[in-house]
């Protein structure tokens, strides 16, 4: 999920400064270490009743149960949000509408389609300062094996750490906790 979320924010963004060179650049934050504190929030998840056992008996938690926060580091580089932008646009499973960027945020929407379901929802994102970001997204999923829509409402902040990425691989985010 939190993949998803960065890729969906580098796309907002990217398509939006690509404007006619087709080239995106950099975001208006800073390229460098970034602390990500994303929280969780879905319903509708309908999970068969011997798998809520079985996680419950591992002391896992069920999905869906409570809300779940993760904290995680990324290196941002300029390869990466460009990386970022052409994985999103080479989806041909997504299409991104309403898309606005400004110096202090951004917010767009998104409808993708699978041999499963689909998603609909919608990113909105502020910029503090080039070292700090906030923003939630809502999503909407339907899939053929359930009867009611799931719902993700994710909170994010997003704090720049520097320059150095700490020995954390611009390919792989590290989670924290």
């Amino acid at each position: 999920m939190r993949k998803e979320i960065y890729l969906v924010v580098a796309v907002l963004a990217g398509s939006v400064t690509a404007g006619a060179q087709d080239v995106p650049t950099p975001p208006a934050v800073k390229m460098g270490l970034w602390q990500n504190t994303a929280t969780n929030t879905m319903t509708g998840l309908q999970l068969p009743p011997d798998v809520v056992a079985k996680l419950q008996a591992m002391g896992r938690p069920v999905p869906g149960s409570a809300p779940r926060t993760i904290v995680t580091q990324s290196c941002v580089t300029p390869e990466t949000w460009q990386r970022s932008f052409t994985d999103m646009q080479q989806n041909k499973n997504c299409q991104f509408t309403n898309v606005h960027q400004s110096a202090t945020g951004m917010s767009g929407d998104m409808v993708c389609t699978t041999s499963d379901g689909s998603s609909k929802g919608h990113l909105d994102a502020k910029f503090a300062s080039q070292e700090k970001m906030n923003g939630k997204m809502h999503m909407e999923i339907t899939t053929a094996r359930q009867s009611q829509p799931i719902v993700m409402d994710v909170t994010f902040d997003s704090v720049y750490q520097g320059a150095d990425c700490k020995g954390v691989s611009p390919d792989s985010p590290k989670v924290i906790h």
